[in-house]
């Protein structure tokens, strides 16, 4: 490798699954000294973060409308509760 070529993969340690995301996705890395850069994180973490919460919030109250339940038990655990906080969790890093 030249002095003036970036490496293929760089040993990048992420907070979190979201700023794995931002930068794979769109090389959106946190951190950066520009404020330009710094500004695009922010605005791209808040929007990702807002996502996963109204997602969550959605397969909270919709689950019911998708499900195929022949037992007639009840899902709340599936979607209402554990798979969501797992998912929260998850992208959070916890």
């Amino acid at each position: 490798m030249k002095a003036n070529e970036a490496p293929e993969t760089y040993p990048i340690q992420f907070r979190d699954k979201i700023d794995e995301y931002l930068w794979k996705e769109h090389h959106i890395f946190g951190g950066c000294c520009s404020s330009i850069e710094s500004l695009k994180y922010s605005v791209a973490r808040e929007v990702a973060e807002n996502f996963v919460e109204k997602a969550c919030s959605w397969l909270k109250s919709h689950y019911r409308d998708y499900m195929y339940n022949p037992t007639g038990e009840r899902l709340d655990a599936f979607f209402g509760g554990d798979m969501c906080n797992d998912f929260e969790n998850y992208m959070k890093g916890e």
